[in-house]
């Protein structure tokens, strides 16, 4: 069986870093390693990596440059292991993650590994809106049976033959959907991407309207740059269709939810709180072009 490296980008989130290592602690095998690239954080980081030395088998590299798809193309380089598995910082691992993850790789060769994710922290409307958004994300991009158009690297995996020693992310999507960029020019090389259900993983949202909106800025802004320089027919367009109607249904769904769970403070919140989305994904969207 084909050796992991589980690549985890980090700054300044100490706690949800301690989270993600202590849900990998024992799954790894001996000839696995875990890189961790810090992008120069000024928190406890280093001393939480330190206090997992002992269990963990860590790589840990400290930088200054920026950038995700940079700090992706760099933890690349660094690993020396044949299968590569992005697990996010803010991410809790189940306890099957790997053995899920080392079994779909034996499955399917040369491939990218997608896995599902739910979001935390339970019970907070802005997490769950996004989690809903990532559901929906999900069944717009996946295409016959499991294979999908794309993937997410919070919680997806990939076969180092198929990058090669020095990554393939593009170094100049700077705001994001760097990966989304990476899985449609990986298909059109014949490269297949699976949807892998047993592969789980927790993703901390933002839990505060602040983060909440500046993460949907983040991602419009991004989607906007990605579109400039994608085809029409791999364009992912500030008003997808499906996925708009799909986002509603999953609205109006919560808000009956909401209401028989007796949550009416949020029964009220959700209808402008996906008005300010809407917004703010048209705005951010406009705004990169």
């Amino acid at each position: 069986m084909k050796s992991l490296s589980i690549i985890t980008l980090t700054r300044n989130r100490a706690p949800l870093l301690r989270k993600c290592l202590k849900s990998i602690v024992g799954q790894l095998g001996k000839s696995d390693e875990l890189v961790i690239i810090d992008n120069n954080s000024t928190d406890e980081t280093h001393d939480v990596i330190k206090s997992y030395q002992s269990q963990l088998p860590i790589r840990y590299h400290k930088t200054p440059i920026t950038g995700y798809p940079r700090l992706y193309n760099l933890a690349i380089q660094k690993s020396t292991k044949d299968i590569l598995v992005f697990l996010d910082d803010d991410c809790i691992a189940s306890k099957n993650y790997i053995a899920a993850t080392r079994r779909a790789h034996h499955k399917y060769k040369n491939a990218v590994i997608q896995g599902l994710t739910y979001s935390l922290p339970r019970g907070n409307i802005y997490a769950e809106i996004m989690g809903d958004h990532y559901q929906n994300w999900l069944r717009v991009n996946t295409l016959t049976g499991n294979q999908m158009r794309t993937f997410d690297n919070k919680n997806a995996s990939v076969a180092r033959a198929v990058l090669g020693v020095r990554g393939g992310f593009s170094d100049d999507l700077t705001h994001g959907s760097e990966d989304i960029d990476l899985g449609i020019r990986l298909r059109k090389k014949g490269i297949k991407i699976f949807l892998e259900p047993s592969i789980i993983a927790y993703h901390h949202e933002r839990s505060t309207f602040r983060g909440f909106w500046s993460q949907h800025l983040r991602i419009a802004k991004s989607e906007g740059i990605l579109d400039q320089r994608l085809s029409n027919k791999d364009k992912i367009r500030m008003l997808h269709g499906r996925k708009t109607l799909l986002n509603a249904t999953s609205a109006v769904r919560r808000e009956i939810n909401y209401l028989r769970a007796g949550r009416i403070k949020d029964f009220f919140l959700l209808p402008p709180l996906y008005l300010t989305l809407l917004f703010t994904r048209i705005w951010g969207y406009i705004k990169a072009k």
